[in-house]
């Protein structure tokens, strides 16, 4: 892809994980001390086959965390290995979180760095889309709060009164020609991948919605566009539009 997407602040999520991985390999390693005695007492058989099973399972985490380092800073992508990172990531991803606590990490500079670590996927891939197949997915908050005509299900609805980003969007839609759907929340936006069936997503959200969307569509390409919440949360939020555009201006097939 010849475009340059910002990446920075993926090495939160990344040195987090090894610690993360790190952390649980000591304390099953411990555990296993108090109660492989026992299980041998039982059965030497339980006792063996319990320890593959766990040896198998830190050796896939491992490969799955060296291929993920490994696609942050590739300039291609090994698809084969991409079911195994998504694993591993969501393995991690509550264990950072716990982690962060600890460390008195903000969780949201941790699902940050997690978007950053997602769009880093996008840098390896050299493919374009027709526009037809792409989906701009938005939250409903980017409306303004005291707009009478509700988007949710449709954003031709808008009355073009510029109060808001939603008429901006509306004229993407018509200029790019692209899918532009508004979600209030995480089942409606799975509905509407899968009947849209897109084969390349711009997500806006918050920090918390935009990674569980990551997360449920992961191989799906998905650059993932934080929004801006001058106002609190959920409230007339915003989110840079230049940024959007530049992506549509390189991503789509002419």
């Amino acid at each position: 892809m010849n475009y340059r997407i910002d990446t920075t602040g993926k090495l939160l999520f990344l040195k987090l994980s090894i610690l993360s991985l790190l952390l649980l390999m000591g304390l099953t390693t411990l555990l296993w001390w108090f109660i492989s005695p026992r299980l041998h007492e039982i059965s030497w058989y339980l006792a063996t086959s319990i320890l593959y099973l766990l040896r198998i399972f830190y050796l896939l985490v491992i490969i799955g965390i060296l291929m993920l380092l490994r696609e942050c800073y590739s300039s291609y992508s090994i698809k084969m290995f991409h079911e195994l990172i998504r694993f591993s990531i969501k393995l991690m991803f509550p264990v950072n979180i716990m982690l962060g606590k600890c460390l008195s990490i903000n969780k949201d500079k941790i699902r940050e760095s997690f978007v950053q670590v997602n769009n880093s996927f996008l840098k390896t891939n050299t493919q374009k889309f027709y526009a037809e197949n792409i989906l701009v997915l938005l939250p409903h908050c980017l409306q303004n709060y005291d707009c009478i005509y509700r988007v949710t299900n449709n954003i031709d609805v808008c009355q073009d009164c510029g109060k808001c980003t939603i008429q901006t969007f509306k004229n993407i839609k018509e200029d790019y020609k692209i899918n532009v759907a508004i979600a209030t929340g995480g089942t409606l936006a799975r509905k509407i991948i899968v009947q849209t069936k897109p084969k390349c997503i711009i997500a806006v959200a918050c920090q918390r919605d935009l990674v569980d969307g990551l997360l449920d569509v992961f191989p799906i390409p998905v650059y993932g566009v934080l929004n801006e919440t001058p106002n609190g949360p959920c409230i007339n939020t915003t989110v840079n539009v230049e940024k959007i555009k530049e992506f549509l201006t390189h991503i789509i097939k002419k």
